[in-house]
């Protein structure tokens, strides 16, 4: 009977053990998984994990209840011979009596591993995919007749208008939208495929617009939200500052809002980029990032997006720019950057001015893996941003002498609102986005006739106003983007200085 006694606490100690180790899980911080679809069965993963948990930790427990019967026993071996289950030594009424004992340990052995499934909590995390308009930033090859996926032509094409997919001005990405309107009584308009709507539901549609200089007197482009029903015809009112916005700055990307309220009979809504037959945009309107969303149907505080400038001198350092697009309460900003480690060394990683507005926000970034570089960048707790701001400013040195180098921004990159980061959830892009930016060696012989004289300032001269291309950028020559005043006089003096150097050397001019 002492035996048996002593095997039941034995039992009940090693069941506290295996409740204690089973128990422990919950109260620790346990990281959540860096991603997972959205669409995994949260109850089948809450089951996996129990039962691995249960698995690795079933071994601990049988260990501690052999070993208990071990040590009160004294003797390895001894433990339940009799085939009756009864031991040597142990009268008939003890026999039943521990009998009795065995089936309450056995009965509370079941209770408490009731109980123990109860406490165990599984700390999951809960990942959306913020979906965008089809071919939103411009980044799909148009079709083999011109067409860009995603878009169509309201009006027949004219003389007066053209449009084309461009990678000389761009907000992110690789390239944009852009829209030429000599005229100033024939429009342009360019609209998405349609987008099904709630009737009843209010919607926000949106673009980054740039008005490139020399956009002529009546410089400027429009931004256009419209509903229609079943068989396209528009049923909302135009209402200027509501759904048609119109843009008049020019030289700077800015973002443009249109908003309207989905009418009962409406079916589908469709946002334009458009220039009328009142503005003109001679050196061309550009559009990117266009959006449509509605905090009725799916929350969305906002997506990342990478930024690189379309071409760098060749002693330059290259910045990545992370930006954070129409965010909303974003209190954490996460992702991976991927380049080739043979042509790119991080320098510096840096967090731009926008995202440590009022309180400094905190970073943790690695490069362990080759060509991969992972970032968290998390303002204080309640703290947060909103709106377009630069997150992350990457600082690569470019190695060798390759003419072009590609950064992406992996899928997994997104961000957490204030929500988000208090109920751990995240709200990633739904594919990678990639940039590219060419290596440019400069020479102020502009021309490329050999030599450096006033043909050179001439040339120059002819293009001042002009945006940089890919076409023109030799007559940048100060390399800030534009082709201005300061491009002539930089050559200019550079001329003068040479003129002045040779003279004092004992050359007449």
């Amino acid at each position: 009977m002492k035996n048996s006694k002593l095997k039941q606490l034995g039992r009940m100690g090693s069941m506290a053990a295996l409740a204690l180790l089973l128990v422990l899980p919950s109260l620790m911080v346990v990281p959540a998984p860096t991603i997972q679809a959205s669409t995994l069965d949260l109850d089948m993963m809450m089951n996996g994990q129990k039962s691995e948990l249960g698995e690795s930790q079933s071994g601990v427990a049988e260990g501690l209840i052999d070993e208990a019967e071990i040590v009160t026993d004294g003797h390895a071996g001894e433990v339940g011979e009799g085939p009756s289950g009864e031991s040597e030594g142990i009268e008939p009424d003890e026999a039943v009596t521990e009998q009795d004992d065995l089936q309450a340990v056995e009965d509370e052995e079941a209770e408490l591993l009731a109980g123990i499934g109860d406490q165990i909590e599984t700390v999951t995390q809960t990942v959306y995919t913020v979906e965008p308009l089809l071919n939103n930033g411009f980044e799909q090859p148009v079709n083999a007749d011109g067409a860009i996926p995603g878009w169509s032509m309201f009006f027949a094409p004219n003389d007066g208008t053209s449009y084309e997919i461009t990678q000389d001005v761009r907000y992110y990405g690789n390239s944009s939208l852009k829209l030429v309107d000599k005229s100033n009584t024939l429009p342009i308009y360019l609209q998405s495929d349609p987008r099904y709507v709630t009737p009843g539901y209010t919607y926000n549609g949106s673009a980054m617009m740039y008005i490139a200089p020399n956009a002529g007197n009546a410089a400027g482009a429009s931004l256009v939200l419209r509903f229609y029903d079943a068989t396209g015809k528009q049923v909302n009112t135009d209402k200027d500052g509501e759904n048609i916005v119109h843009l008049r700055q020019v030289g700077a990307w800015t973002r443009v809002t249109v908003t309207g309220t989905a009418p009962a009979n409406a079916v589908y809504a469709r946002v334009a980029a458009s220039i009328s037959n009142y503005f003109t945009a001679e050196s061309g309107a550009f559009y990117d990032d266009f959006t449509l969303t509605s905090l009725q149907e799916q929350k969305a505080p906002g997506t990342l997006h990478l930024q690189m400038p379309t071409g760098i001198l060749a002693n330059q350092t290259l910045e990545a720019k992370i930006l954070l697009s129409r965010g909303i309460d974003v209190e954490t900003a996460f992702g991976s950057l991927a380049y080739d480690p043979v042509v790119l060394e991080v320098a510096d990683v840096i967090v731009a001015n926008d995202f440590n507005a009022g309180e400094p926000a905190t970073i943790e970034w690695s490069n362990n893996e080759p060509g991969v570089l992972k970032f968290k960048v998390s303002r204080s707790e309640g703290s947060s941003v909103s709106e377009d701001k630069q997150v992350l400013s990457v600082k690569f040195k470019v190695l060798g002498n390759t003419e072009r180098v590609d950064v992406t921004l992996l899928e997994d990159s997104g961000v957490q609102d204030t929500d988000g980061v208090q109920n751990n959830k995240i709200y990633i892009s739904p594919g990678d986005e990639s940039a590219s930016t060419y290596i440019r060696r400069a020479s102020l012989d502009v021309n490329g006739d050999g030599k450096i004289d006033l043909y050179d300032v001439m040339a120059v001269a002819k293009l001042t106003g002009q945006m940089v291309t890919n076409d023109n950028w030799k007559f940048d020559v100060t390399n800030d983007g534009k082709i201005d005043q300061a491009d002539v006089e930089t050559l200019t003096d550079a001329i003068l200085t040479k003129l002045l150097d040779e003279n004092e050397g004992g050359h007449s001019l």
